[in-house]
């Protein structure tokens, strides 16, 4: 969603609502495929009626936007995360947990996010999205409910490195970055791709009938599971390296461009 579907400015524009919902008017499905928690959906995509389902916090929930409730679920047990986070203490990071569509992040480090030298767009994304507790083990401990993700934030890309390369030592998670200085981690096998394949089981639809966008690195499984991908041409280039076709950027209606092409029958 960020990069991809949000232009600079993390919103739809107006061009690629109107291709959203020309492709919803011709039975296509679009579901957003986010590491954002559902609360987060941008609120273009809340109010536009045709959307029924989303993948959220990188896979950890598939979520039914008619039925209000989640149809899949792949979290982690509360005190493995409570584990890990006391082992995460050690690095100059912040933590926040994604639990029940929500993100919670600890009141000192927001309230000094100047610290982490954060790009203006990951500021924001981080501003908007956490609800504040004191300290997310405390909150984990009180209400005892599985968690879909973990974020970090990093001061620096050397502590990022540092922690991604300590985290190999855990073999019952996954970890990728979406951002500029972060880092997601969830259960072993939680993907978009695996979201994403669990809703098409659902919905009976074939590997063949799904076109996915991505750019970041949190968006290869997703790549690897589809019958056609787009990379972002802002994208990592690995990720256009994988895709099967390179758009404009998200900056320049990519997803609409390549939706009008592909969907739509349209030339762009």
């Amino acid at each position: 969603m960020d990069g991809t579907l949000l232009d600079a400015d993390r919103k739809v524009t107006p061009r690629t609502q109107k291709a959203i919902k020309k492709i919803m008017e011709m039975g296509v499905h679009f579901v957003p495929a986010t590491g954002r928690s559902v609360n987060a959906l941008p609120p273009e995509l809340k109010e536009m009626k045709g959307i029924r389902y989303g993948i959220f916090s990188n896979g950890a929930t598939v979520y039914d936007f008619w039925e209000e409730k989640a149809i899949y679920k792949n979290h982690f047990d509360p005190e493995r995360v409570l584990e890990l986070i006391e082992y995460l203490r050690q690095f100059d990071l912040m933590v926040s947990v994604s639990q029940n569509g929500q993100s919670y992040g600890e009141r000192e480090p927001m309230a000094n996010l100047d610290y982490y030298e954060l790009d203006e767009n990951t500021r924001e994304i981080v501003r908007g999205s956490r609800k504040i507790v004191e300290n997310v083990s405390d909150y984990i401990r009180e209400n005892r409910q599985t968690v879909e993700k973990m974020t970090l934030i990093f001061r620096t890309m050397e502590e990022r490195a540092k922690v991604w390369e300590c985290l190999r030592a855990f073999d019952d998670i996954q970890y990728s970055s979406s951002l500029p200085k972060n880092l997601e981690i969830s259960r072993k096998g939680c993907n978009k791709g695996s979201g994403l394949m669990h809703l098409a089981e659902i919905l009976g639809i074939r590997k063949e009938e799904i076109m996915v966008f991505g750019d970041a690195d949190n968006d290869r499984e997703m790549f690897d599971q589809a019958g056609f991908s787009v990379a972002m041409e802002n994208g990592l280039d690995e990720m256009k390296a994988m895709a099967d076709y390179v758009t404009a950027s998200n900056r320049e209606d990519g997803v609409a461009k390549a939706m009008e092409k592909f969907i739509l029958g349209k030339t762009v």
